[in-house]
C-alpha cells in the first residue's frame, strides 16, 4: 500500500510543534502533530484554511537520495508546499500518502514544509466528504491527525500487498520497486515468514526488474488465528541486489475465514456468534480516533472482560495501532466504511470507490477485521450502481471476510430493496415489548437462509450527572457539554445539554442526582438483558452489535460512561453476554376469541397468587457445547435469599454449540400471598470447570377481589373491552352518568363536566387514558431515552418495586405520558397535584407523569396511562392475562376506595 516506503530508508519524524493559522486571522500559533487543531484549543466551527509550517534541516547526506514526505492521514483536503513551490495535493481523511521531493529538497540545508489544509465543511460539503459519524456526535476534526516524515532511499516500493488464504493455508506475496538507474546483479526477492518471533518458512525467486514479484506459496503447519488463540506471523519481503539488502517490507497476517452455512456464522469452521459494541472513536480529549498502542491495548481488553469478542468501528478508520493491538489481543473487528447520509454528487461518486479501495488495500491484512460495510443506513439517494462501484471496490482488496453493502438495510431507510451483503442486517432500536414483533416483521422464510447479525441495537439511555462531570472538569463544563461543541446548533439532544440545570430544576424531580444516575442503570440492564436474552433464543443470529461504547454528548446509551467508567461489573454483563447464555421461555397459549384463534401471551415474570409456573430453560452456546450428564441446578427464592423451591437434573444429551436449545423445564406452584411478593429464580448449568448461570426476577401477587356494587364504568368510547371477570358485577355507563348515590368509584376513560362536577363534589374517579385526550399527553418511549421515577406514594406499598422500572413493567409500559405542564394549566384551580410514577427524559431532560393523584374540590382522580390492559407488543392482553397491570388496577381502585367517602349528587 501507499504507506510502505521502504523500512531501509532514513528517517526524519515531523511529529512535534508547528506554526498554526486557521481562518483568516493570519497569526500564528504552535500546534502539535500529529493531532487535530481542534483537541488543540483552535476553533471547532472553521473548516479552513488550516496553515501549517515547519523548517526543517534535511542532512546534507541525503544528497543524491530519492526524498519523500509522507503523510499517514491528513483531513481533509490539503495543498504541499516545499520552500514556496506547490508539489501536491491529497484529498480524503482516512488513508495515508506521500510526495516526491527529490530535485526540490535542499539537502544540508534548511527547508520549509506548508500546508494549505481545508477539513470537511462548507467548502467541502461535510455529507459528501466520507467524514463518518463524528461530526454528528459533535465536530470533525481537521489537519494532520496520525504520523508524518521524511524519508530518503534510492530503491521504494510502489506496490506492496501480503494476504493470507484460510483454506489453503497460504501466503500471497505482491510487490514491486522503482529502483535507480543502474545494472542489477543477480537481484533475488526473499521472503521471510516468522511466528512468535521464530522464522518458520523462507522462500526466494529471481528478481525481473520490469515484472512485480506476484507470488503464492503454502506454509506449512500454519496455526489459525482464533479470537483466544490469535496467532499471527510475520512476513518481510526483501530485495537483495549482489547480497545486498536495498528494499525491505513487512507485514502480519493471521489464517482466518468468516463464512456462512445456511443461516449460521462460521469462523474457521466453527459456529460462532459475533458480541460486538458500538464504537464511533469518540474520544473527547483527541476528538480523531488515534492511539497509542497502550491506550488501544486497555481498551480492547475492557471490552473483552465484558464478554464482547467483536467491535463494530462505525463510520470511523481508527489509526493503524488500533487495529495491529486488534490482531495481537484476539478481538475481532468490524470496520464500517465511513458513508452516512450522504449527499451523493459527482465528486462524490467519483471520489467514493477511490477511496474505498484504498481504505480496504490499507485494512486487508489485519485478521482481525472479518467484516465490512459499506455504509450506514443508507436512503434512496445512494443508488444501486454507486453500491454496485463501492462493492465491486472492496470485495477485490479483501478475502475471507463478509460483507454488507448497507447495515441497517435499505428497506428500513427507504433504500434499494434489494442488496450485495453476505448476512442480513438490520438496526431495531425498539420499546421492548415491540422487539419480539419486528423480529418476526423481518423474517421471510422463502428468501435464502443467511445470518442476521445486528450491526446496532439495544441501547438504553442512563442519567448523566452533569455536576460530577464539571466537578472532574475542575469546576467547569469540558468543551463538548458547551456551545464550542457544534453540534450544539442543530441537535436538540445536544441543545438541551446546555440549559441542563434549568430544565432540572424546572422539573422538581425530587431526586438526588446520584439516584437518577443509579435508577437509570439498572433499568438500562433490565432492557439490555430482555433484549440479548430474547435474541439468543432465536435460531439463525449470528450476532449483534450493543450501541454504544461509550456516552456522547448527544446520547448516554455507552456501556461506559464519560468517565470511561463501565456502568456494569463483567460478571454482570457475561450473564448476558458471554459465549453461553441462558434463557427463559414459557408456554404458547390461544385464545378463542370471537369466532377465531388469536395469541395469548403469557407473561414470564408476573403471576396470580398460587398458579403454577412453567419455565423453559433455553442455552445458547458459541464456544465447545456442553456434554450429556452436565448438571443443572435451580432455587427460586425471596429477596431475603429463603428459598420457595429448587431443583436440578442432568443433560440426557450432548448440547452442541450453535443453536440455541432447551435444557430443562422448571414447573413451579407459587406461594399464595397476601401481599406482592418479589422472588429470584437461580439458574447454573456446569460441567467440569465450565459453568454458566443466569437469575431473573420473578413477582407474585394477590388473586383479584372481586369489586363491590361501589364500582362504575364510564367508557363511551369503549376503548376498555376487557373489564376482567371481577368487574361483572360493575355499572356501566355509556353516556354521561346523572348519579343520585355516587358510586365508591369510577373507572373513566372520559372527563367531561359530569365527571368533573362528580368528582368536584366528592367523588373518586380513577383515568384511564389510551389515546390524545382527553387530558393533555405526550409520545415517548417507556424504556428507551428515559429514567422512569417513583415518588413517594401510598401505591407501592401495595405494589412494591425495587425503586426502578424492572420486567414488573413489562406488560404496562406505554408510548403515552402526561404532559406534566400543560396538565397543570387543565386542571381546574385549586387542585393539589401528587406524582405517582414519573417519566424523566434521559436527553432532553423534561419531566412527565405516568400516574399522578390529584385531590379536586371535594374528590380525588387519578390519571394513569399505563397499558393495565397490555395488549402492545408482546404484552400480554387482559387484566386477567396481564397480571401486572390487573394488580396495578386493584391497587389503584383501592386507593380510591380508601379515600374519605362523600355523599355526591350530580
Amino acid at each position: 500500500v501507499d504507506m510502505i516506503l521502504n523500512e531501509l530508508a532514513e528517517n526524519i519524524s515531523l511529529e512535534g510543534a508547528w506554526q498554526f493559522s486557521l481562518g483568516k486571522e493570519n497569526s500564528w500559533n504552535e500546534i502539535q502533530v500529529p493531532g487535530c487543531w481542534e483537541a488543540q484549543g483552535y476553533s471547532k466551527f472553521i473548516d479552513g484554511p488550516a496553515l501549517y509550517r515547519k523548517i526543517v534541516n534535511i542532512p546534507a547526506g541525503w544528497a543524491g537520495k530519492r526524498i519523500f514526505l509522507e503523510l499517514d492521514a491528513v483531513s481533509y483536503f490539503c495543498s504541499i508546499y516545499l520552500n514556496g513551490q506547490e508539489i501536491g495535493h491529497h484529498i480524503g481523511l482516512w488513508t495515508p500518502f506521500k510526495l516526491e521531493l527529490t530535485g526540490r529538497a535542499n539537502p544540508g540545508t534548511e527547508n520549509l514544509i506548508e500546508f494549505e489544509i481545508w477539513k470537511p465543511g462548507e467548502r467541502f460539503q461535510m455529507r459528501s466528504s466520507l467524514a463518518g459519524f463524528l461530526p454528528d456526535v459533535a465536530t470533525s476534526f481537521g489537519g494532520i491527525w496520525q504520523s508524518a516524515r521524511l524519508s530518503a532511499v534510492n530503491t521504494v516500493f510502489t506496490e506492496f500487498s501480503v494476504s493470507a488464504e484460510y483454506a489453503s493455508r497460504s501466503i500471497h506475496v505482491q510487490a514491486q520497486v522503482d529502483v535507480p538507474d543502474q545494472t542489477f546483479i543477480n537481484p533475488v526477492w526473499n521472503v521471510e515468514v516468522c511466528w512468535n518471533d521464530q522464522r518458520v518458512q523462507a522462500e526466494t525467486w529471481t528478481c525481473v526488474r520490469e515484472e512485480p514479484l506476484n507470488v503464492k506459496f503454502v506454509v506449512g503447519q500454519a496455526l489459525p488465528w482464533t479470537p483466544e488463540d490469535p496467532n499471527l506471523y510475520s512476513v518481510r519481503v526483501s530485495l537483495f541486489n549482489d547480497g545486498a539488502d536495498i528494499a525491505r517490507a513487512t507485514s502480519s497476517v493471521g489464517f482466518r475465514q468468516l463464512s456462512v452455512s445456511g443461516d449460521q456464522l462460521i469462523l474457521n469452521g466453527h459456529p460462532i456468534m459475533v458480541r460486538g459494541i458500538l464504537s464511533w472513536g469518540w474520544v473527547p480529549e483527541r476528538i480523531c480516533p488515534t492511539y497509542s498502542r497502550e491506550q488501544a491495548r486497555e481498551e480492547i481488553r475492557r471490552i473483552k472482560t465484558l464478554g464482547f469478542n467483536l467491535i463494530k468501528m462505525c463510520l470511523v478508520i481508527p489509526s493503524p495501532e488500533y487495529l495491529e493491538v486488534a490482531d495481537e489481543e484476539g478481538m475481532l473487528i468490524w470496520e464500517e466504511l465511513p458513508m452516512w447520509l450522504p449527499v451523493v454528487t459527482n465528486e462524490l461518486r467519483a471520489q467514493a470507490p477511490i477511496e474505498y479501495a484504498e481504505i480496504a488495500r490499507l485494512l486487508a491484512h489485519h485478521p482481525s477485521i472479518v467484516l465490512y460495510s459499506l455504509g450506514c443506513e443508507l436512503n434512496q439517494d445512494v443508488d444501486g450502481g454507486l453500491i454496485d462501484q463501492l462493492n465491486t471496490a472492496v470485495r477485490k482488496e479483501v478475502n475471507d471476510v463478509l460483507l454488507c453493502d448497507n447495515s441497517g438495510s435499505g428497506e428500513s431507510y427507504g433504500g434499494l430493496d434489494f442488496d450485495l451483503a453476505d448476512f442480513t442486517d438490520y438496526h431495531p432500536y425498539y420499546d421492548l415489548h415491540y422487539f419480539e414483533s419486528l423480529l418476526d416483521n423481518w423474517r421471510r422464510d422463502w428468501q435464502t437462509a443467511r445470518p442476521w447479525i445486528f450491526g446496532e441495537f439495544c441501547d438504553s439511555d442512563t442519567f448523566r450527572n452533569l455536576n460530577e462531570i464539571i466537578a472532574a472538569n475542575h469546576g467547569k463544563r469540558p468543551w463538548w457539554l458547551t456551545a464550542e461543541n457544534p453540534v450544539t446548533t442543530w441537535r436538540n439532544e445536544a441543545k438541551a445539554v446546555l440549559d441542563w440545570e434549568d430544565r432540572l430544576d424546572a422539573t422538581k424531580h425530587g431526586k438526588e442526582l446520584y439516584e437518577l444516575v443509579q435508577t437509570s442503570i439498572k433499568q438500562s440492564y433490565t432492557i439490555r438483558k430482555y433484549t440479548l436474552e430474547t435474541l439468543r433464543r432465536r435460531s439463525g443470529m449470528g450476532g449483534y452489535i450493543v450501541t454504544g461504547l461509550r456516552d456522547t454528548p448527544i446520547s448516554t446509551s455507552g456501556i461506559w460512561d464519560d468517565f470511561g467508567k463501565s456502568k456494569w461489573t463483567p460478571e454482570e454483563f457475561i450473564q448476558i453476554n458471554g459465549e453461553a447464555v441462558l434463557t427463559l421461555d414459557v408456554v404458547r397459549r390461544r385464545l378463542w376469541r370471537f369466532g377465531g384463534d388469536r395469541p395469548d401471551r403469557v407473561d414470564p415474570h408476573n403471576y396470580w397468587s398460587g398458579e403454577q409456573a412453567n419455565w423453559y430453560l433455553i442455552l445458547t452456546d458459541s464456544a465447545s457445547g456442553f456434554p450429556a450428564g452436565s448438571q443443572l441446578n435451580w432455587s427460586l427464592v425471596d429477596l431475603d435469599g429463603k428459598q420457595i423451591s429448587a431443583g436440578k437434573n442432568e443433560l440426557l444429551r450432548d448440547v452442541l454449540p450453535g443453536r440455541p436449545v432447551q435444557v430443562g423445564n422448571i414447573r413451579v406452584s407459587l406461594p399464595e400471598v397476601e401481599k406482592p411478593l418479589e422472588m429470584r429464580l437461580n439458574v447454573q448449568l456446569y460441567s467440569g470447570d465450565r459453568s454458566v448461570n443466569n437469575s431473573w426476577p420473578m413477582w407474585v401477587y394477590p388473586q383479584p377481589k372481586t369489586i363491590d356494587d361501589g364500582l362504575a364504568i364510564y367508557d363511551p368510547s369503549g376503548l376498555l373491552p376487557d373489564f376482567g371477570d371481577w368487574f361483572k358485577s360493575a355499572k356501566k355507563f355509556d353516556t354521561s352518568p346523572r348519579i343520585s348515590a355516587a358510586p365508591g368509584v369510577m373507572i373513566v376513560t372520559a372527563l367531561d363536566k359530569a365527571i368533573w362536577d362528580y368528582i368536584q363534589a366528592g367523588g373518586r374517579v380513577l383515568l384511564l387514558q389510551l389515546g390524545e385526550g382527553p387530558l393533555p399527553v405526550r409520545r415517548a418511549p417507556f424504556w428507551r431515552e428515559s429514567v422512569n421515577l417513583f415518588s413517594s406514594h401510598p401505591v407501592w406499598e401495595e405494589f412494591p418495586q425495587q425503586g426502578f422500572t424492572d420486567l414488573q413493567f413489562f406488560g404496562l409500559a406505554t408510548d403515552l405520558v402526561f404532559d406534566s405542564p400543560r396538565l397543570a394549566e387543565v386542571l381546574p384551580p385549586g387542585t393539589v397535584f401528587r406524582p405517582i410514577m414519573r417519566r424523566l427524559d434521559a436527553r432532553e431532560f423534561h419531566l412527565c407523569d405516568y400516574v399522578f393523584e390529584a385531590t379536586v374540590g371535594q374528590g380525588l382522580l387519578i390519571g394513569c396511562t399505563l397499558r393495565l390492559q397490555g395488549g402492545m407488543g408482546a404484552q400480554p392482553l387482559g387484566w386477567n392475562r396481564n397480571v401486572a397491570g390487573g394488580a396495578m388496577l386493584q391497587v389503584l381502585l383501592y386507593t380510591l376506595l380508601q379515600y374519605p367517602k362523600k355523599e355526591v349528587v350530580i
